[in-house]
């Protein structure tokens, strides 16, 4: 990831996964980011600011009444020329300074000083994440915009095991390089790919949960990452995205509406809840075909060799969608084992798709929980095209591209 010439500012909280932010500045810088760090005075009980000055060879910003060497007060001058403000960790307190507009440290002083986004990496015990007054304050912030990476899960230095983990560096810088590149668009000189401006589109993705009782379901083996990588692309293409997911196993994007879902019920229902307000239509999801014909309220216990579990037949969401679209352009998706083709051609038919996206899922480098697809776009004039083997967020832009030549129309 390249962050060269980018002017980031690095705030650090007094979270105990402080120590990451040691590593994500020295990323920063290494990759070309100018980062100026501001330290809250709970984080300089955990690091001395000179490790932070060493690596990012700037001052640490500790003082609102430093004089520096400037008429501007140090934090207006630093909020006038950042290109990021991202606060990794951040503590349940200074998530709760934000959403309620208390500037009282150097640190919230910046943060409402801004005009850059805003990212945050949250760090904290899980019973504190969990609490509702700091999931209000968090669903505050993001209604005003601003952009979060979500915790991880595992093992806590509290001792507790759960949500609250920092997130990778990795994933941080990521979402670091997707703020700016959408930032970029918004920003850019005429000539730019901009192309979805302006359009409004849907994504689906991960799989759906049917729950046989409260403690088994049934699922498949979709990891949200396709789905992931086009709605990113979308949103870096200008498109205004909504992603509807399923269980993943990744993070979804930074600063892209999120709606999560557990069964198919619950897709197929807030799917067409935004329907006829949306443009594009990409169903990347993995909903279950099937549910089992009665929920089991308590466990189910072991009673003999075998266990009959009827099913019955969830409504097929991209079918209901091709009978319902007037000025939709939908895409389906065609996961197969076998006869790739002829049965991607007669889903094409079937839901009245505008574009099949089929892959074969055993096939080495595409399909389920793979970082690499190798799919198939055919159209409704017979148009079949092959793409070789790609990560997927190539793929999520090849697909775009047909999209978008699709609703063009012939030339």
């Amino acid at each position: 990831m390249e962050f060269k010439d980018r002017t980031i500012i690095l705030g650090i909280t007094g979270g105990i996964a402080i120590h990451k932010s040691l590593d994500l500045a020295s990323q920063l810088v290494k990759s070309g980011a100018s980062v100026h760090v501001v330290m809250t005075e709970n984080a300089t009980r955990l690091i001395q600011p000179l490790q932070f000055q060493v690596i990012s060879r700037n001052p640490v910003l500790l003082d609102l009444f430093d004089t520096g060497t400037d008429w501007k007060p140090p934090h207006i001058d630093l909020a006038d020329r950042a290109d990021l403000l991202m606060i990794v960790p951040a503590t349940a307190n200074i998530i709760g300074k934000l959403a309620n507009g208390i500037a009282d440290d150097p640190l919230s002083t910046v943060a409402v000083s801004v005009h850059c986004p805003i990212l945050l990496a949250p760090a904290m015990n899980g019973h504190m994440w969990q609490n509702p007054f700091v999931q209000r304050n968090i669903e505050t912030l993001k209604t005003h915009g601003f952009h979060f990476i979500e915790p991880a899960s595992g093992d806590l230095a509290c001792g507790y095991e759960g949500v609250g983990r920092l997130n990778t560096v990795e994933t941080i810088l990521e979402g670091v390089s997707g703020i700016l590149k959408r930032r970029d668009s918004e920003i850019a000189p005429t000539g730019r790919v901009d192309d979805l401006q302006g359009t409004r589109v849907l994504v689906t993705a991960g799989a759906t949960r049917e729950y046989i009782d409260p403690v088994r379901f049934i699922t498949n083996r979709s990891s949200g990452k396709m789905g992931y990588a086009i709605a990113e692309a979308a949103a870096q293409r200008g498109a205004d995205v909504r992603l509807i997911s399923g269980a993943a196993t990744i993070s979804p994007p930074v600063g892209i509406k999120t709606q999560y879902v557990e069964t198919t019920l619950q897709m197929h229902d807030e799917i067409l809840e935004v329907f006829d307000e949306t443009d594009i239509v990409i169903m990347a999801g993995a909903p279950a075909d099937y549910r089992p014909r009665e929920f089991t309220p308590h466990k189910i216990k072991k009673t003999g060799d075998t266990l009959t579990l009827p099913l019955e037949r969830n409504p097929d969401i991209a079918e209901a969608l091709g009978k319902q679209k007037t000025h939709q352009t939908l895409v389906c998706f065609a996961a197969e084992t076998d006869d790739l083709l002829e049965n991607a051609k007669k889903k094409l038919v079937r839901k009245n798709c505008d574009l099949i996206v089929a892959n074969d899922i055993l096939e080495e480098g595409a399909g389920f929980q793979s970082d690499t697809n190798i799919v198939t776009l055919l159209d409704r004039p017979g148009t079949c095209e092959q793409l070789p083997r790609d990560s997927k967020r190539n793929i999520a832009d090849a697909i775009l591209t047909k999209v978008i030549t699709i609703r063009n129309g012939p030339k």
